[in-house]
Parts: C-alpha cells; sequence; structure tokens
C-alpha cells in the first residue's frame, strides 16, 4: 500500500503547465488574430471581386438588351422598307431598278437611334440581284416554279434591303445593329393559262370538248358533262369545287339530271389561294359607293377615264389607253390618232395608219336584241402601217375606241370589228378597247386576200382530232391579244345583211383564230339595269359569244381567255334559240405565251419576304 501511495505521490508531482483562468495563452492568441485578419481580408477581397463581376455582368446585360433594342429598330426599319418596295414597284407597273428602289428611301426611327449611314450607304439600302444574290444596277428575272399553284410560272426579280442603326446607351457606350432581308417580286402572266377567271367558273353539259392547259378560277368551279368534257392540265379554284350540282340559274336552264358526269381530269385539282390580278394593292382602290366612276374595279384597265374626276394613279397606270403606243380615237366618221409612250411615226406613217379605219356600218346583234354601230378597223392596212414602225418605235399596244356619244341620232350601242385578220405584224399586237369587239374571220392564221381560208388545215378539214395545224403554210402566227368589254367571234361565213334574219340564214363556215383575249361577261344569276335576273352565264366554253349556226362546223382556237369582270356594254343574257347553235369546239393553250406573252400582258403579281441575317 505505502508503494502504492509513493508511487501516486511521485505522479502527482510531475510538472504541468499553467491554467490561464483568462483564456488561451498569449502565443495562442496572437496566431488567431491573425488568421481572423486573413479571412476578413479574403472575404472582403471577395466580395469586392463579386460586386466588380456582378457590375460587369449589369453592363453586359444592359449592353446586349441594348443590342436587342437596335436591332428590333433596324428589322423595324426594313419592315418599314418593304412597305416602300412594294409601293414603288407597283407605281412603276413592275421591277425597278436599284436606283429607284434607293431615291430616299427612309423610314422613321424612335427618340435615342439614328441610321449609320456611313455602314449602310444610306438610311435603307435596296440592291437589286441577278439569279445568284450578286449585286446589279437592274434586277434579273429568273423562271420559278409558283409553290401553291401547281404547274404555274413566275418571274422573279430579287433584292436585298438592309438598314444599320447606331444608338448610345446610359454608359456612354455606342451601340450598333444591322439587318438585312432578302425581298422577292414575281411577276406571274395571266396569259399563260387556257382559262383564269376571277369570278365563278362553270362549265356545264358543254358539246364535246378537251381543254389544254392551265384552268384557274378565283371564285367557285362548277364542272359537269354529258357528252364529253375533258382537261388536259391541272384546274385550280380558290372558292369551292362541285361536279354533281348546278347552282340554281333559274328555270331556264336544264336542272341536274342522271345522265351528267363529272369530267375527266388528266391534272391536279387543286384548291388554292386567290391569284391578285395586277397585284393586291389594285383592289385596295376600288370603291362602287362613291361618286367617282373612275375606281369601280376591274374593267377600269379597257376603259377612258372620266375627266371631271381624279383617276388614282394606281390604276391609270395600268389603263390600256395610258400604255398603248397609239391611241385610234372615232367619233361619228372621223379617226384622229395620238402617239404615245415613246411612239416615233411620220406624217405618211400615221396617215396610213389612220387609214385601217374604214368607216362604220351596222349590224343587228341577235344576243343583244338590237342593231349596234360597227367602227371597222382593216388589219391588213393596218398591219403593214406598223411594220414599217418597228418594235423600236411602237410597243405593240394599239387601243382603239369609239366615242360617239350615244343620242337621239346615234341611239345605238358602239362596237369595234376586226376584219382582214389573218396577217398581224411581225413584232406581235395586242388591240384593245372599251367598246365591244367582233373579231370576224380568221385571225392571225397567215389568212389574206391571196391565202384563202381553206389554206389554213384546220378549216380545210373541221380538224377532226384536233392535231390539224391552225396556220396557213408558211406562216408563223404572232403573240397577240384582244382586251374589250365583250369579244364575239364572227365565222368566215358571216354576212351584216343576213344578222337580223333566223338562225337557219347565219350559217358559220369552219374559222381559226389565234389570239388571247380578255374581256367581260356575265355571270349566272346577273341582274340587268332594269332589275331582271339572268340564269345561267353559258360557261366558260361561251366565253367568246357566237351568233351564228355552227352546227357540224368548227371553231378552232389557240390562245389564252381571261374574265376579270362584268361587261358594262354588251349585257344581253346568254342564251341558245336564235341567238346561236355551238361549233365543235377545237379550243387549245398558245404555249409561245410561256415564253412571248402578248405585248402588254396582263399579271398576276406575289410579293414575298426571304432570308434574314445581321451584319
Amino acid at each position: 500500500m505505502n508503494a502504492c501511495l509513493t508511487d501516486l505521490g511521485s505522479e502527482t508531482s510531475a510538472r504541468v503547465p499553467r491554467f490561464s483562468p483568462l483564456g488561451r495563452s498569449k502565443s495562442l492568441g496572437g496566431s488567431t488574430i491573425l488568421l481572423v485578419m486573413l479571412i476578413v481580408t479574403i472575404v472582403t477581397a471577395a466580395v469586392g471581386i463579386a460586386f466588380v463581376v456582378t457590375n460587369a455582368g449589369q453592363r453586359m446585360g444592359a449592353r446586349a438588351s441594348n443590342y436587342i433594342a437596335a436591332e428590333r429598330v433596324a428589322d423595324g426599319a426594313v419592315e418599314y422598307g418593304f412597305g416602300i418596295w412594294k409601293q414603288r414597284i407597283f407605281m412603276n407597273n413592275g421591277a425597278i431598278t436599284t436606283a429607284v428602289a434607293n431615291n430616299n428611301a427612309t423610314a422613321p426611327l424612335p427618340p435615342g437611334f439614328q441610321y449609320d449611314t456611313a455602314a449602310n450607304n444610306g438610311p435603307l439600302s435596296f440592291t437589286a440581284t441577278d439569279a445568284y444574290g450578286a449585286p446589279a444596277s437592274t434586277p434579273v428575272p429568273t423562271v420559278v416554279s409558283m409553290i401553291n399553284y401547281p404547274g404555274w410560272k413566275g418571274y422573279s426579280y430579287n433584292y436585298l434591303v438592309s438598314a444599320k442603326v447606331v444608338t448610345t446607351n446610359q454608359l456612354g457606350s455606342i451601340i450598333k445593329a444591322g439587318v438585312r432581308r432578302r425581298f422577292q417580286y414575281v411577276e406571274v402572266p395571266i396569259f399563260q393559262m387556257m382559262f383564269f377567271f376571277n369570278d365563278d367558273l362553270a362549265m356545264y353539259n358543254p358539246a364535246t370538248m378537251t381543254v389544254g392547259g392551265l384552268v384557274h378560277t378565283n371564285g367557285n368551279l362548277y364542272l359537269s358533262q354529258e357528252s364529253g368534257l375533258t382537261f388536259n392540265n391541272n384546274v385550280s379554284y380558290a372558292g369551292t369545287y362541285s361536279n354533281n350540282t348546278i347552282p340554281p340559274y333559274g328555270s331556264t336552264y336544264k336542272s341536274w339530271s342522271s345522265s351528267d358526269q363529272p369530267p375527266t381530269l388528266n391534272g391536279a385539282l387543286t384548291q388554292v389561294p386567290v391569284a391578285a390580278p395586277l397585284g393586291v394593292s389594285m383592289t385596295s382602290n376600288f370603291n362602287t359607293s362613291d361618286t367617282n366612276p373612275n375606281n369601280d374595279g376591274f374593267q377600269e384597265i379597257i376603259q377612258l377615264p372620266n375627266s371631271a374626276f381624279p383617276d388614282p394613279p394606281e390604276i391609270a397606270q395600268r389603263r390600256m389607253s395610258n400604255k398603248a403606243g397609239i391611241v385610234i380615237t372615232i367619233n361619228g366618221a372621223t379617226a384622229t390618232l395620238a402617239l404615245q409612250n415613246s411612239t416615233v411615226a411620220t406624217t405618211a406613217q400615221q396617215t396610213a395608219i389612220k387609214a385601217a379605219f374604214t368607216g362604220k356600218t351596222t349590224l343587228y346583234d341577235q344576243r343583244e336584241g338590237k342593231t349596234v354601230d360597227v367602227a371597222n378597223i382593216d388589219v391588213s392596212l393596218l398591219t403593214p402601217a406598223l411594220n414599217a414602225l418597228g418594235a423600236a418605235n411602237f410597243n405593240l399596244v394599239l387601243y382603239v375606241v369609239d366615242t360617239t356619244p350615244v343620242s337621239v341620232s346615234s341611239p345605238n350601242p358602239k362596237t369595234i370589228r376586226l376584219n382582214n385578220g389573218g396577217v398581224l405584224p411581225d413584232a406581235g399586237l395586242t388591240i384593245a378597247s372599251q367598246n365591244p369587239v367582233y373579231i370576224k374571220g380568221d385571225y392571225n392564221t397567215g389568212t389574206s386576200s391571196s391565202v384563202p381560208s381553206t389554206s389554213v388545215p384546220a378549216n380545210a378539214t373541221g380538224n377532226p382530232n384536233d392535231t390539224d395545224s391552225p396556220t396557213a403554210p408558211g406562216y408563223t402566227r404572232k403573240s397577240s391579244s384582244v382586251l374589250a368589254d365583250a369579244v364575239m367571234f364572227l365565222s368566215n361565213s358571216w354576212s351584216d345583211a343576213n344578222s337580223s334574219l333566223a338562225l337557219s340564214s347565219r350559217n358559220a363556215s369552219n374559222t381559226t383564230y389565234n389570239t388571247a383575249i380578255m374581256s367581260g361577261y356575265l355571270p349566272s344569276g346577273y341582274t340587268n339595269s332594269s332589275g331582271v335576273q339572268y340564269g345561267y352565264d353559258g360557261g366558260a366554253n361561251n366565253f367568246p359569244r357566237f351568233l351564228e349556226s355552227w352546227t357540224n362546223k368548227t371553231c378552232t382556237y389557240t390562245g389564252s381567255m381571261v374574265e376579270l369582270f362584268a361587261s358594262q356594254t354588251f349585257t344581253g343574257a346568254w342564251a341558245l334559240g336564235n341567238v346561236y347553235a355551238p361549233p365543235t369546239r377545237r379550243w387549245n393553250f398558245d404555249t409561245n405565251f410561256l415564253n412571248s406573252a402578248p405585248p402588254g400582258s396582263l399579271i398576276c403579281v406575289v410579293y414575298s419576304r426571304g432570308s434574314w441575317s445581321k451584319f
């Protein structure tokens, strides 16, 4: 036990550190202060770094926001430029040069933004391009397929439009943003189709008929057959389509029966958007509710404007009377001639052109039920006179109008007749009038006083298989169109003296017409000025009007038919009876129009925006 005590005592007597009642030792306290100071320094530095980073991030975020705002302003300017560009193309009636597009072109900017003209060659920069996007002083057209319209072709003109804006943000930094976008203007010739109707198109139980070429209506499409109706190309419509019901055209026309059958369609049948003739801006100028007679509809294209009222420039530039190189005005028995649009003609040449007007006669029009005055134009005299001018001195568009006032002494409607039109000017010819126009005998076939109509194979044989040539040997048909209030086909056998007699005394002979026509018609259900509602309009097969008995005779036609408006002068209802008996129709689209449209040709217009990029 003592030993144990002794050992215990030895142990308790060992040296130990002094315990400080106030805490740690002095050496340990100094290290702690240094550590704390170091931590404080690090934290302070971290906070400072975080502040700097946060501030820089805020500045970068603000700069990005400012750039986005500038970019949106530039994009808005380009979008504003789209409207300027469309209007300038519309007002210039077609594709424009880089210089015309850029003339004082600008768009308003919000406060705080300016154009960077040094970097963009002006506020808004319009640059015409070629097919590959390279800059050009004049746009180079390229042939394109119209995606929404099967089989249609158009001519595309491309432009690159750009805007660059600059602004200063709150910190004094300069922000710049530029936007480029491609704009496309496409011209779609209307005369690339066999039929183009702006209103409903119907073909109800026509005589056996095969239709070549594209067919389109901006309205409803009604097709049926009894003996045979065949379409060999694409058919499109913007409204509705029916092949087994016919609208209520009135009790005067045959109703649907069990013998009626759908047509044969060898191409695509497609519902498509409305194709706007002359561009969507054209219709925005029409107004039938105001007192101005110069803005009532598409008929303005062929009409003279009323000088007592303003003529909207968008319409004025598309009037054929303004587009023509030569205008022949007939008043009473006198013809006057005016040259315009850079036409050059000597006094002798002008006299020769006026001599093509060979005076006035009358005939009885059975469909109108009245006698009409006829101003006769001898095309065989007109052709050599126009050939003498040459295409360099004449734009190949002739406007002929009879302005003789309808009065007690001259009560009959005024019309134009084209006689002896077998041979047309070498470069082609378009004849337009606000009057109804008769085409008498072969037109653009090569026939003349020394080449009889039987020299045209289609006339000699009756063209039973629709394969015989529509021209006399050695003649190449010219690019041609006739635009009028209404177009009537008179055969080679027509006689004015028999015009008022019974149908049996008005027998037609085989006749061939090679020309596009654009005219008005009277739609089914049309109500005339006396409040009488008509029945069926006769269909597209009766778009050119007939006044003879064509029984067992052939009407061979090569061209394109366009309807845009209701006739204003000739408003007689379609009917058979004593008016006419239908021909065997051999109607074909003139494929030459795909590469050489008639002079002054009408077009549909498509504007579109393309790819977008920054710079």
